[in-house]
């Protein structure tokens, strides 16, 4: 497959410099690009590999500028761009073998979508409706009355417990669980007594769930993740959380219960939060920071127990010098012991 390089700039809208008329045959990454392929450069970073790639074409900011004879597609957004890009190239194809395989499990109160394909040894339980469009993999187990929207895509051994609802255009990655008990038991005389779980998790359109990521159903009421946001791998949801919109979050995080997350905010992996906390909408949080308290909108958090981004800067600092100063410290007693 080859696209015009042309074609390309009238797909993202770009502004051209250095146009040739050639055929752009890939898409790849700018240190591993070759002849015919095209790239992108939106990070600072990376942009001295514009004299190294041997790309073709490169998708960079308007205000990008180079001495280099190569054809620069200049937008407002290149990785947006790229993306565009890749699907062209790249299309789309069904996960799921088209139509309703005979070996699966269906009860016969459930109401199952148009042009829905549900592969082999996926068990659907009762009263739950599904929408049009959605495909499932194998060995995928839904329970009774769910409710699942359009176009959803759910991968092999996904489980979806009872009453749980899902939006429109969400992705559930390999091994998710949706709706598994939350972790709660009264503390009685020496023991542990289970409290029912008998809420469920709402997810709203456009979510993605990561693989192996658990997000537990309530204790009594919705845990719910809003319209937007992504979860990556090997993250844990507890009961009661509620995640806001066009949130991400990166993978071996665990959200303690009744937790509130506001939007927008960009969650670092291996971050840990307590419980009952309220974050406020637009935080950045550092990889492996601990979330001990609320944190107001638009702040940059990290460490254990985390802190202001440029003071746990300064600590970091100190506690690099503090070898130093403890020597400093014994050298000035001993002094002091000799006079």
């Amino acid at each position: 497959m080859s696209i015009n390089i042309s074609k390309i700039a009238e797909m993202i809208n770009a502004e051209v410099e250095n146009i040739k008329d050639i055929e752009i045959k890939n898409v790849n990454k700018i240190d591993e690009a070759i002849e015919y392929d095209i790239t992108f450069l939106h990070n600072e970073k990376y942009f001295s590999q514009i004299n190294t790639t041997k790309a073709s074409a490169v998708i960079v900011p308007k205000d990008f500028s180079t001495d280099r004879d190569i054809i620069l597609l200049k937008v407002d957004e290149p990785y947006i761009s790229f993306v565009k890009i890749m699907y062209a190239f790249y299309p789309l194809e069904p996960v799921a073998k088209q139509g309703i395989d005979s070996m699966v499990s269906i009860d016969e109160t459930a109401v199952i979508g148009a042009n829905s394909s549900i592969n082999a040894f996926v068990s659907i339980g009762k009263q739950t409706k599904i929408g049009t469009n959605v495909q499932i993999q194998s060995n995928v187990t839904i329970g009774s009355n769910v409710k699942i929207g359009d176009n959803v895509i759910i991968y092999s051994s996904v489980s979806i417990r009872e009453g749980c609802i899902i939006g429109n255009n969400v992705i559930l990655q390999n091994g998710a669980i949706i709706g598994s008990d939350g972790f709660g038991f009264a503390p009685g005389q020496g023991s542990y007594e289970k409290i029912p779980q008998v809420g469920n998790v709402i997810l709203e359109d456009n979510v993605e769930i990561g693989a192996n990521t658990i997000v537990d159903r309530s204790t009594m009421g919705s845990t719910i993740i809003r319209s937007g946001t992504k979860l990556d791998n090997l993250i844990q949801v507890g009961h009661n959380v509620e995640i806001g919109k066009d949130v991400v979050i990166a993978g071996q995080t665990g959200i303690a219960g009744s937790t509130k997350i506001g939007d927008n905010c960009m969650i670092s992996g291996q971050v840990g939060f307590v419980g009952h906390l309220n974050v406020g909408k637009g935080v950045m949080i550092g990889a492996q920071a601990g979330i001990t308290g609320n944190v107001k909108d638009g702040s940059i958090i990290t460490g254990t127990p985390a802190r202001d981004l440029r003071k746990m800067r300064r600590i970091d600092a100190a506690l690099g010098r503090l070898p130093d100063l403890i020597y400093k410290v014994r050298d000035l007693e001993k002094k002091l012991k000799d006079k």
